[in-house]
């Protein structure tokens, strides 16, 4: 079904930065609308995550059940998506978790954000469950749900050259792999091949819903005001910012892994200890011996998509989370096997963060005599034939895709699952770096490092002490307001724009002046609606993985041998977070904090 739609809807926006308007496909019904963008909430939210949250509120039906159709994805830009804003054209992905069960928003770099923009759309609301597999494309104001049966199967390379052939040579395609199909629960959804939104498992949702793909053509453009003064600002700050970047240009984040591995935050052989000996190999040093170039993202000047070379695989990546969690965490020291893993997961379509976790459990699990998987910590051969198992459920695979806290609960032996509400660790240890403790409890979305990288204090700046909570509580709280506000607009978290750059860029937007305060208070409201969505559905309570505080699973060598943070120390700092919060003691937001805050729905 094809349908014409006015790509602009007249007085909608404020200013040129944000389209105005929303594009809704149903798949049930095979139809599609136009609404105006919610002004009102964004001015409140800006954008992006606040943005999503909000639409989500109201979007997901209380309680609805993950898999259902009535759960809906959202795809939402940020407002300077086109504009020429350094980083500030990704897109974020947003629904209720098939996994979690609760909020998940996940962030995508490439080109898709900046050409839907230019489509005429801020964002994409895609509702109910299509019969049968299916594509959508729009071109400016002509969009169309296509039969996807042809595409379905194609790993992500394929389908995006086949809707560039099929639909419009220059297209931007977001589509899932064979993982997605199969549902998978770490699932992830792909553009311009090596770009993922990939925890949370939005692409096991496309899958379920049978949407491989959407692919946008926009002709349109984005007006900013007065843009010779735009430019300028931007210039300036490219010229402020760039200087303490160039470690990304030069290095990407491989550069990492020896102060990681230094400090004993590097999970290795399934979080069985934080260093791992040959850390050298698979170091910042070693991938850069192997670089051929770089790449960058729409309208991003960093260019720190570096681009590897070895015999039988080329591509962008790894980054530090797959060299951490599919390297040491699989007893893995090889260039060429993470290399290859890695391409294997991009073409299937799978978070690798997640797999990394999933196998090494698996490889514990044989090497322990608890089960035999076939796969063993630093085995080549049978290691990077996994991602294709997985996707496919066949062998290994279909136990596999459990994750790992189905996986380790089949067997036994929940301790061994390293996750929060059933989203897999990222690559610190919070035995050598306390803060992340709270950070993946009170994160949420289960288990993340974005919302609060407490590791830049503890470890790679020393600001603070690692193997202490004292005064971690502030930081958290501190960060996840912060990232809340940032991954609004949306800048790469890899960009460290300083918060009076943040608000900088809104006054360009918005034409009125923003305040730290201001900015922090826009950053709390977002990360308490995006609490009041998790307490309505019911979310797990915060908690830490045993491993992490118990005192019988401390390493016992390295850096951080010794370490335990201590179940009751632990839960005073949780404590802290609550209070500093204004939540009670469940971590529900008080009436008092949501009427200060401006938000205006209750549970």
């Amino acid at each position: 079904m094809t349908t014409t739609h006015a790509r602009r809807i007249d007085g909608a926006a404020p200013s040129g930065f944000y389209a105005g308007a929303v594009l809704t496909v149903d798949l049930t019904f095979g139809t599609t609308s136009v609404a105006p963008l919610n002004l009102q909430w964004a001015e409140q939210y800006i954008g992006g995550k606040g943005l999503l949250l909000r639409y989500l509120w109201d979007l997901v039906p209380t309680n609805v059940a993950p898999w259902s159709p009535d759960n809906p994805i959202v795809l939402m830009t940020g407002p300077l998506a086109g504009t020429g804003a350094c980083t500030g054209s990704r897109l974020v992905v947003g629904c209720k978790s098939p996994v979690t069960g609760v909020l998940n928003d996940s962030y995508v770099g490439g080109s898709f954000a900046p050409e839907l923009k230019f489509a005429g759309y801020d964002a994409v609301v895609i509702t109910g469950q299509s019969p049968s597999p299916v594509v959508v494309t729009i071109k400016d104001d002509v969009v169309a749900l296509v039969p996807g049966e042809d595409y379905w199967g194609m790993v992500t390379s394929e389908i995006e050259a086949a809707l560039r052939a099929d639909f419009d040579k220059r297209a931007k395609v977001l589509s899932i792999g064979p993982a997605g199909e199969s549902q998978i629960p770490w699932a992830c959804i792909s553009t311009d091949q090596y770009h993922k939104a990939g925890r949370g498992g939005h692409g096991a949702l496309m899958g379920r819903k049978k949407l491989k793909a959407v692919a946008v053509r926009g002709t349109g453009s984005v007006k900013v005001g007065d843009a010779r003064a735009f430019l300028s600002h931007l210039l300036d700050l490219q010229t402020q910012f760039m200087d303490g970047n160039l470690w990304l240009t030069e290095e990407g984040t491989a550069i990492l892994v020896d102060p990681i591995n230094g400090g004993g935050v590097m999970p290795t052989r399934n979080w069985s200890s934080g260093s791992f000996a040959g850390a050298d190999r698979i170091n910042s040093a070693a991938f850069t011996a192997v670089r051929t170039g770089r790449r960058a993202c729409s309208q991003c000047s960093m260019a720190c998509r570096q681009w590897h070379q070895v015999p039988g695989v080329a591509g962008e990546g790894p980054e530090y989370e797959t060299i951490a969690l599919c390297g040491p965490n699989c007893g893995v020291g090889d260039i060429p096997a993470l290399m290859k893993f890695n391409a294997e997961c991009d073409e299937w379509g799978l978070d690798t963060m997640s797999m990394g976790v999933v196998l090494g459990l698996a490889m514990d699990l044989t090497e322990k005599g608890i089960h035999d998987y076939g796969v063993r910590f630093g085995e080549l051969d049978s290691y990077v034939k996994v991602p294709g198992l997985v996707a496919r459920r066949e062998g290994i695979g279909a136990d596999l895709a459990l994750g790992a806290r189905a996986l380790a609960a089949s067997h036994g032996h929940p301790e061994l699952a390293m996750e929060v509400k059933n989203l897999e660790l990222p690559g610190y240890d919070p035995r050598g770096s306390y803060g992340m403790s709270l950070a993946y409890a009170t994160s949420d979305r289960g288990a993340c490092h974005m919302r609060s990288y407490t590791v830049g204090a503890e470890v790679l700046s020393g600001t603070m002490p690692p193997d202490s909570l004292e005064g971690k509580a502030a930081l958290v709280v501190y960060k996840q307001n912060y990232t809340s506000l940032y991954y609004s607009g949306i800048w790469c978290g890899n960009f460290g724009l300083s918060i009076e750059a943040v608000g900088g860029l809104l006054e360009r937007v918005w034409g009125r002046a923003f305040s730290e305060t201001d900015l922090l208070e826009i950053g709390e409201r977002i990360w308490n609606l995006g609490r009041l969505f998790n307490v309505r559905e019911a979310a797990e309570p915060d908690t830490t993985p045993a491993m992490t505080v118990e005192p019988a699973y401390a390493f016992k060598e390295g850096v951080a041998a010794g370490r335990s943070i201590g179940a009751d120390v632990f839960e005073a700092a949780l404590q802290e977070v609550y209070a500093l919060r204004d939540w009670d003691a469940a971590g529900v937001p008080s009436e008092a904090k949501l009427v200060e805050l401006g938000i205006d729905v209750r549970l």
